[in-house]
């Protein structure tokens, strides 16, 4: 290049470039193809010197052309005015600094650049291309401004260090798919994409030391980082997505070596997909919320957790909170959450694997139903304080579930709606305590080590606990509803067995079964209570008499009034007594005729009731005389009473014997 053909501005940055001297121009024009010349070796180096050009404050004119170009020396136009986009394409350089001038956009699509890459500050009218880029340094976006549909195609890029873009604002898609960034990337406070379109893409992306997106970043649009594997930590607290009527975060197949925080003030308009992830660390939702009415607004089935899952406190979702076939190794905590789907489900825990507890309690409310089908708990499940509410449908579905401790739906618990448990395994306590359910309490097929059902425990429709099986009753009987459905119902002991009408009440609740009545005067003699346990089956026969026919009935009231249908083998004294009392008198009265007159013993009118009476002993008084007339239909009323009352006394004695 010829000296003279330089204006004075461009003398000046000719006679610093050897030195790699900062020259200030403000708003002094300097023509690019002067700058290229100048880095593609048109100004010879001086002997010791490090050449570089660092200029600041001019206006380029011209576009800067460095396509497939290779520059050795670093590059610094920092606050500059770009008449045309800047061409970086295929090129190798060193450092390239641009921070805070203004361009049209910015072409390096398959550069390498060493040192780093400053766009701090820029304006960018039009988008930045770094596709298949690659920045050995760190690469600085902080507080750019970028207006562009597609602001910046950066698919494939990689840097070696970090990303950075704090307080950017970019009205327009960042797309880095496929990028590999060594160190962290980093956009807290910055403001992505454009309304009904794409945020940050970022699918396949592989971060080495972590995601950022925290307080005070926006996202308008879908932002996606599906497919990315993140190391240490992947951060969106604080954040703001938003996206009505469709994704505000889709991190499906997301991998993230250590947490996953989405906490601390997120709030995502639109749905959250965490379809598949897996999260090495613990996986937050804390003082988060989610918005999608009628839809998802966590759906993150299949997903795996590696330290348990935590949306405690001030969680906040309406739409469904989808969790089916996920794995926690942990505890899952949504303490004092808050989930809205009226009419539909809530909460969905299909197949959920938990090593830990699950708690939903402490202020936690659901207005849709819960469900947990086929799921396995290892812990316990707490549901203590909380409230549920589907009025007219199901609050909480419990089907096929095992929980290695206790079902705690205790302590201020409230359902306004059914809840179900069915064919769940429960190794400690199944508790209702404190409890107020207005709706029905489905209780089928329930396998727990025990059942609790306190003094203020409020149960205002049908309990079903058909087919249950527990280890101990722990209950008030007086608290159960008017209707219970109990045949199957099987429990190995009572808390509180006494007193016997109590328990006769309860199982008045339900039509008549046998099997409840066989079942309780079984716990009554393991007890030791048999006294009440034939008081039990005194009732069931009762019970079951009420529902014969009418000759039936009848007989049934006479074995009732007689001997108790067995179960009251006194009154079959009694009634001997009574049989014996009589015989006596009307034999004295009336003494019956000898069959062989002065053959037989002297008639005694006590030996020869007793005779009639007693079915095995004989004192040979009736085969020595033989009434006649009405004394014959005594007689023989005598005898058969004396079989049915004599049998009775022997079943009840053999009863007592057995039991010593």
């Amino acid at each position: 290049m010829i000296i003279g053909d330089l204006f004075e501005p461009e003398l000046v940055l000719w006679e610093a470039f050897p030195t790699a001297r900062p020259v200030d121009l403000p708003g002094t024009p300097v023509r690019a193809a002067v700058i290229a010349k100048m880095l593609l070796g048109a100004r010879e180096r001086l002997p010791g010197q490090t050449p570089g050009l660092h200029l600041s404050g001019a206006r380029i004119t011209g576009r800067l052309d460095l396509s497939y170009a290779e520059v050795q020396h670093p590059l610094v136009l920092t606050t500059c005015d770009f008449e045309e986009t800047p061409v970086f394409t295929g090129a190798r350089t060193g450092l390239v600094d641009l921070a805070a001038s203004r361009m049209p956009g910015l072409q390096a699509a398959d550069a390498v650049i060493g040192g780093g890459l400053r766009l701090e500050g820029c304006v960018m009218d039009g988008p930045i291309q770094l596709a298949g880029a690659h920045v050995s340094g760190t690469m600085n976006l902080s507080g750019t401004r970028i207006h562009a549909d597609l602001a910046v195609h950066a698919d494939g890029l990689i840097v070696d260090r970090d990303l950075l873009g704090a307080n950017a604002v970019i009205d327009g898609e960042l797309r880095v798919a496929g990028a590999r960034i060594g160190g962290t990337m980093t956009l807290n406070g910055a403001q992505v994409g454009r309304s009904g379109g794409l945020s940050l893409t970022a699918e396949g992306i592989v971060i080495d030391g972590g995601l950022s997106c925290g307080h005070g970043f926006h996202s308008y649009g879908e932002l996606s980082v599906q497919d990315a594997r993140v190391g240490r930590r992947c951060v969106f607290s604080g954040a703001r997505l938003s996206n009505p009527d469709g994704i505000a975060l889709n991190a499906e197949r997301l991998t993230v070596e250590g947490g996953l925080l989405i906490d601390e003030g997120f709030a995502a308009e639109g749905e959250v997909l965490l379809r598949g992830a897996h999260v090495a660390g613990s996986l937050s939702f804390a003082h988060a919320s989610l918005v999608n009415p009628g839809g998802h607004a966590l759906n993150a089935p299949l997903m795996e957790v590696g330290s348990g899952l935590r949306a405690t406190p001030g969680f906040v979702a309406t739409g469904v909170v989808f969790l089916d076939s996920t794995q926690v190794r942990g505890s899952v905590n949504l303490d004092g959450g808050k989930l809205s789907n009226p009419g539909a489900t809530a909460l969905s825990l299909r197949r959920l694997g938990v090593t830990g507890r699950l708690s939903c309690s402490e202020g936690f409310s659901a207005d849709g139903e819960i469900v947990l089908i086929d799921a396995k708990v290892e812990g316990s499940m707490h549901f203590h304080g909380a409230a549920l509410s589907n009025p007219g449908g199901r609050v909480l579905a419990l089907w096929q579930v095992i929980a290695g401790g206790a079902v705690d739906c205790c302590e201020g618990f409230t359902a306004k709606g059914t809840l179900s448990i069915r064919d769940s395994r429960i190794a400690a306590t199944l508790c209702f305590a404190e409890t107020t359910i207005d709706g029905d309490l489905h209780l089928r097929g329930v396998q727990a080590a025990s059942l609790k059902i306190g003094p203020e425990t409020v149960l205002l429709r049908t309990v079903d606990l058909r087919h249950t099986r527990v280890g101990v009753l722990d209950d008030v009987p007086g608290r159960w509803p008017a209707h219970l459905l109990m045949n199957g119902f099987t429990y190995d002991s009572l808390e509180a067995p006494l007193p016997v009408q109590e328990r006769l009440d309860w199982l008045a609740k339900e039509a008549y079964q046998p099997q409840p009545y066989e079942q309780l005067a079984a716990v009554y003699r393991r007890h030791g209570h048999d006294e009440a346990a034939r008081d039990v089956l005194l009732a069931k026969q009762r019970r079951r008499r009420a529902g014969q026919r009418l000759g039936a009935r009848l007989w049934g009231y006479l074995q009732d009034w007689t001997v108790g249908y067995g179960y009251r083998p006194f009154r079959a004294a009694l009634w001997l007594a009574a049989l014996l009392l009589i015989g006596t008198v009307v034999f004295t009265v009336h003494q019956p005729p000898a069959f062989k007159p002065g053959e037989g013993p002297p008639f005694n009118a006590l030996l020869y009731t007793l005779d009639l009476l007693l079915p095995i002993i004989s004192f040979g008084q009736e085969t020595a005389f033989g009434p006649r007339g009405l004394q014959q239909w005594l007689a023989a009323t005598m005898i058969a009473a004396g079989w049915i009352l004599a049998t009775t006394i022997l079943a009840g004695l053999t009863r007592a014997l057995s039991r010593q």
